[in-house]
């Protein structure tokens, strides 16, 4: 070694040795400031946990105190229970009882209901007693067929509601006699009033008879048709002959010449053909066939002999009176008094 590399190696050795003194102190301070940093964590955990355990603290005493509470609520509920199931025991004797004496109770209550369901299907059965005879009365008497059949509808309605099994024949017997009323032939005796209060207005409008009907040969008469080949003369006399022959008419006859109504007898007609059709409108609405088939006869006479024949309106009213003539206004009633009699029988075999 010169003397002049032991100045240069004295240099570097101090450098490396104050670059080994700073690393260890960088390292230390870095273990220190780790250390610094674990112990502050820790505290801080430490902190958090005693904050949590005094926050449990807290909790478990007002959970204990709850607790407590609730336990005393249970005691009580306890004592209501055995109080509840004392008196529970006395209820159910008391039910005891009672359902023993709603027992007596039902079975009085039974024989009570037998006793009111007797009265009331018998009260029933009189009401359609009466049903009965107002359906006979009505079709005997008054031979209203329809108010006989309206009263037997009500009196089968009645029986339907007492569903009674010994009442089966008499509903049968009500059914057969309601269908033999409906079965009747009706006659709309509105309408035929109507019809003949239109007839008995209409009949001073009604054309009279005012001279005699020409024979039905009258008619067919005329002059005899010119040939095709006549001259104009022999055309102009034939045409001349056929209007002075529809002017003049000159027959012969064997039988007396019916003499013309005078005035005041024309009157009389007319009055006297009212007359008859109001005897129909009254025969109609008193049910008097004979009388009303009369009177439609008597009508129609006076029409065929007084009143022009070739008119219209004598024709319509003709007409008219030819379909009223065939009305029947009293057909024969059925027998509806076995359902009354059959009730009768079920109401004097029931238990009074």
């Amino acid at each position: 070694m010169t003397e002049y590399e032991a100045p240069i190696r004295a240099p570097r050795r101090r450098w490396r040795l104050r670059a080994l003194v700073s690393l260890l102190l960088l390292i230390v301070l870095g273990a220190l400031a780790g250390a610094g940093w674990y112990g502050w964590q820790q505290w801080r955990q430490r902190a958090d946990v005693d904050e949590i355990i005094a926050t449990q603290d807290s909790l478990l005493r007002r959970l204990s105190h709850q607790l407590a509470d609730q336990q005393g609520e249970l005691q009580q509920q306890r004592e209501r229970i055995a109080d509840l199931g004392e008196s529970q025991h006395q209820l159910a004797d008391g039910l005891a009882a009672e359902q023993s004496r709603s027992s007596d109770l039902d079975h009085a209550l039974a024989q009570l209901g037998a006793a009111v369901q007797g009265g009331r299907n018998r009260a029933q059965a009189i009401a359609v007693e009466q049903l009965l005879l107002i359906a006979n009365d009505r079709l005997q008497l008054e031979h209203d067929a329809q108010g006989a059949a309206a009263a037997l509808q009500l009196a089968q309605d009645r029986l339907a509601t007492l569903a009674e099994p010994k009442l089966f024949e008499v509903r049968k017997a009500i059914a057969d006699e309601h269908t033999a009323l409906l079965a009747l032939p009706k006659v709309d005796r509105p309408a035929l009033a109507l019809a003949l209060s239109s007839l008995i207005d209409s009949a001073a409008s009604l054309p009279l008879r005012t001279r005699p009907p020409l024979p039905a040969a009258a008619a067919s008469e005329g002059v005899a048709p010119v040939p095709g080949g006549a001259g104009f003369w022999a055309r102009g006399w034939a045409s001349l002959k056929q209007v002075l022959a529809a002017l003049f008419v000159v027959r012969r006859t064997d039988q007396p010449v019916q003499p013309l109504l005078p005035e005041d007898q024309q009157a009389l007609v007319v009055d006297l053909f009212d007359l008859k059709l109001e005897s129909a409108r009254l025969a109609l609405l008193r049910d008097q066939t004979a009388v009303f088939r009369s009177a439609i006869a008597s009508a129609q006479k006076l029409l065929d002999q007084d009143f022009r024949s070739e008119d219209a309106a004598v024709v319509a009213a003709r007409a008219q009176l030819e379909a009223m003539k065939p009305l029947e206004l009293e057909p024969p009633l059925p027998d509806i008094t076995r359902s009354l009699g059959l009730l009768r029988a079920y109401l004097d075999a029931m238990p009074r």
